[in-house]
């Protein structure tokens, strides 16, 4: 199924004013049933009840009660009803944006690992499971739609307080959706958490130019701005700052050795805006200046 040009659910269009979280059931937002669509937010879907199809990006999924996804934004997708029998899933659906969260659970290092792998297939779609996130049974299938429940019918309500409650129940409902997956992502947390990075890496080789700012980078894979950097120097030996100045420097000298561009011309080229900062940095890591470097 073609995903280009689906249309953009936004949490602006959803969430109410100063909110930052909508819940419902698929049943009330029939207009975007059975049609692919995107949106700049976190969705968690959790079917309680009947069966469908289930298509992220170019995947398929056959869904039925008690399947629960984790999507990503800017991430095309979309629930259908059953092909055989035309049976539509029921779905309760949680979105909001990261900064909804208690701050403190975003920085812990255990959130960050698990919540980096879930969103992982978003990134990397060719290497998603052939499942849900998580299908649950009896007593966590209970559990975890009971949250849901819960949420509903306090955003619902709007009771004196509501947001508050739901954000406590979805930081609930997120650690409880975090130790299931626990049980049989651990092993993969190192490997993915390297993807992200190499994936981050590839963006600055590619934009090492332009104004490329860490915390920027961090949100595009929401992560924290501190846990990125953390991750980055894990896995490259360098931190985020050093990596930068490496590839614009190393540009710096390729410019140098083979044209006759100013120096003044060719730190703006290669994303420096102040000059002397420019030398210092050259200097550092070439032990020499421009004009040495060229001559050399």
């Amino acid at each position: 199924m073609k995903t280009d040009a689906v249309p953009v659910l936004t949490g602006k269009s959803l969430f109410r004013d100063n909110e930052l979280v909508y819940v419902n059931r698929s049943d009330e937002l029939k207009e975007f049933n059975g049609i692919m669509h995107k949106h700049d937010f976190i969705e968690i879907a959790y079917v309680i009840s009947g069966k469908g199809l289930h298509i992220v990006g170019d995947r398929k999924y056959n869904t039925s009660k008690g399947d629960l996804f984790i999507v990503n934004y800017d991430m095309p997708h979309g629930f259908f009803p059953d092909p055989a029998d035309g049976t539509e899933p029921v779905v309760y659906n949680c979105v909001f944006m990261p900064n909804f969260l208690d701050a403190s659970l975003i920085g812990s290092m255990y959130f960050q690992d698990i919540f980096s792998s879930f969103l992982f297939k978003s990134f990397f779609p060719e290497e998603s499971p052939k499942n849900a996130d998580l299908s649950l049974k009896g007593t966590e299938y209970q559990d975890i739609g009971n949250l849901f429940r819960k949420m509903y019918e306090e955003y619902k309500n709007r009771n004196k307080g509501y947001i508050e409650i739901i954000r406590a129940y979805l930081i609930e409902l997120i650690v409880k959706i975090l130790r299931l997956m626990d049980k049989n992502r651990q092993s993969n947390i190192s490997q993915q958490n390297q993807r992200l990075v190499y994936q981050a890496v590839e963006y600055l080789r590619n934009n090492y130019k332009t104004d490329i700012r860490l915390d920027e980078l961090a949100a595009k894979s929401f992560i924290s701005k501190n846990y990125f950097s953390r991750l980055f120097k894990e896995v490259t030996g360098i931190s985020f700052t050093d990596y930068v100045q490496n590839l614009r420097i190393d540009e710096a000298c390729n410019l140098l050795k083979n044209t006759d561009m100013k120096v003044t011309d060719i730190a703006h080229q290669v994303g420096f805006k102040d000059m002397k900062f420019f030398y210092e940095v050259f200097k550092k890591l070439t032990g020499k200046t421009p004009g040495e470097f060229r001559k050399s």
